[in-house]
């Protein structure tokens, strides 16, 4: 709810609104008001799609893929319905809602990734303008970034930013990995017609306004082979006469893998027909005439990744880019190596620096808070200042190298701009966390000074991690599952965890002096 509370921020009359659509939909299911509702709502979709290379820019196929999801799963039509436990079989619920594709709008873009601060929804900052909000769902396909598979904005919100946000990763059916069953669209749809999280976004005490959705401590992160009964996290309350069910997992609002879910409920149901009615009542009637999508360019651009004139060649290989200076000497671009940072500032700058990359015009670089993106830019050389920062706060970062016709994939870093102690600054993060699969990136700084009174004047960043360090990762049991030495210099490492079973891990980092720094890493 993160995107929520920012969006409230941002946007204080919509707090009211939302309290009134909360009125009115304990109003509207008192009064059984979607019983007296006829017909099936089809909801019209305008897909943009906004794309730096032909990955990006995803086919026809998969989004005319994902609009068939979200009929099958709104409408209870989805090929899994039967793995629905028996316990739930009775709640769960067609919601009598459909979607039609009316229109692509396709944008190529110079942005690397958008974050959530809803950039990707107007022109001017390399997005796509909002179309007919109102009477259509609009849904943005962007590199999101910072590892979030997608966003919604709630009813009540501004026309000019309402809609659906989905990275490319997780669009449509790729049947790949654990969202590649199109279901992040699924649950984002839900929050955009006023569903809230399974678990209420709290502990058991909190509620998702839903009667016939079991409470939950937290959300479940459920994988294949998606056994039930599963976590029962909350208890009923002493004399309560409430069924003690385990959570509903299975839901779409819940943070399962996509072949986990398979339902929503009546009252899930009824909550989304009340914010149509409140918040949506153009959708009630709204026309489904598709559109095809505008006809590419006449032309071929040369460095996007695209085959924008449609004759099947891309860039440097399309007769039209035969005099283009960018395919003189296209080459190949790596991405930059050995991410380091230094604090400056006593914490609230960050020096970041990283190796060249051979035939590197310039870099661009972008700094993440968590999954906003806070800072961007193109630099010429290999090192770059950002300043602002919040000291104790945690931080993301990503460089890639631009060359003559090409740009390097994503090289990632992270830091931690807290000060730390007097004597021993201790510095370890350990990025993403919790992690699900592959890579864990691991950053440290153990530094120590003389001085006995703080002083980050006097404080050397990365004085003691020059020195050789020993990386020690420990199960929960204390027992050694990896153990790594790594020369002197080196402030980051890579440790490959796709092996690991789900569990808590203690990340050490010793160097040769005996300091040292542990860290939490949840593997999922």
């Amino acid at each position: 709810m993160e995107v929520l509370e920012q969006q409230l921020q941002a946007n204080p009359a919509m707090e009211q609104r939302l309290n009134q659509l909360e009125t009115f939909t304990r109003t509207y299911n008192h009064n059984q008001g979607r019983a007296l509702a006829n017909g099936i709502i089809t909801i019209p979709v305008i897909v943009h799609v906004l794309y730096q290379n032909s990955t990006e820019n995803i086919s026809d196929a998969l989004i005319n893929s994902q609009i068939a999801v979200l009929t099958d799963d709104f409408r209870r039509m989805n090929n899994d319905a039967n793995n629905t436990p028996a316990d739930f079989q009775g709640v769960a619920s067609d919601s009598e809602i459909e979607f039609c594709l009316t229109s692509v709008i396709r944008v190529p873009t110079t942005v690397g990734s958008f974050g959530t601060n809803d950039s990707m929804k107007f022109s001017s900052s390399g997005g796509s303008d909002a179309v007919n909000t109102a009477s259509s769902l609009n849904i943005w396909v962007c590199e999101v970034g910072g590892g979030i598979l997608g966003y919604a904005q709630f009813p009540g919100g501004s026309a000019a930013t309402d809609g659906v946000v989905i990275d490319y990763r997780y669009f449509g059916v790729t049947n790949s990995g654990p969202y590649g069953l199109g279901r992040t669209a699924t649950h984002e749809v839900g929050h955009w017609l006023n569903l809230r999280h399974i678990w209420g976004d709290g502990a058991c005490s909190v509620d998702d306004f839903i009667s016939d959705t079991p409470s939950a401590s937290g959300p479940n992160y459920t994988g294949s082979p998606c056994t039930y009964p599963g976590p029962n996290s909350c208890r009923p309350k002493r004399n309560s006469t409430e069924v003690d069910f385990p959570d509903m997992f299975q839901n779409y609002m819940d943070y399962s893998d996509d072949g986990c879910m398979n339902l929503f409920t009546t009252g899930q149901r009824d909550r989304m027909w009340a914010a149509i009615n409140n918040s949506r009542p153009a959708l009630l009637s709204a026309p489904c005439d598709g559109t095809p999508p505008p006809p590419p360019p006449a032309s071929e651009i040369c460095n996007n990744g695209i085959d924008d004139d449609g004759d099947g060649l891309v860039d440097c290989a399309d007769p039209d880019c035969g005099s283009d200076p960018l395919c003189a000497n296209p080459g190949t671009c790596n991405p930059p190596t050995n991410l380091q940072h230094t604090r400056q500032q006593g914490g609230r700058a960050a020096l970041l620096s990283w190796n060249a990359s051979t035939g590197a015009n310039d870099y661009d670089v972008e700094v993440f808070s968590g999954s906003t993106l806070i800072a961007s830019g193109t630099i010429a050389g290999t090192s770059a200042t950002v300043s602002g920062l919040t000291k104790n706060a945690a931080y993301t970062w990503r460089v890639r190298a631009n060359c003559t016709g090409s740009t390097s994939a994503w090289a990632d870093g992270a830091f931690n701009a807290r000060l730390g102690a007097a004597n021993i600054q201790e510095e370890i993060m350990a990025y993403p966390n919790p992690v699900k699969d592959g890579m864990v990136i691991l950053n440290w700084d153990l530094a120590s000074t003389d001085n006995a009174l703080p002083s980050i004047a006097a404080f050397v960043p990365g004085a003691q991690s020059q020195s050789p360090a020993l990386i020690q990762l420990h199960d929960i049991t204390g027992k050694p599952v990896i153990s790594k030495n790594v020369a002197a210099g080196i402030q980051t490492e890579q440790l490959d965890v796709s092996q690991l079973p789900a569990g808590i891990y203690i990340i050490r980092v010793i160097n040769a002096s005996g300091t040292s720094a542990s860290v939490k890493l949840i593997k999922q």
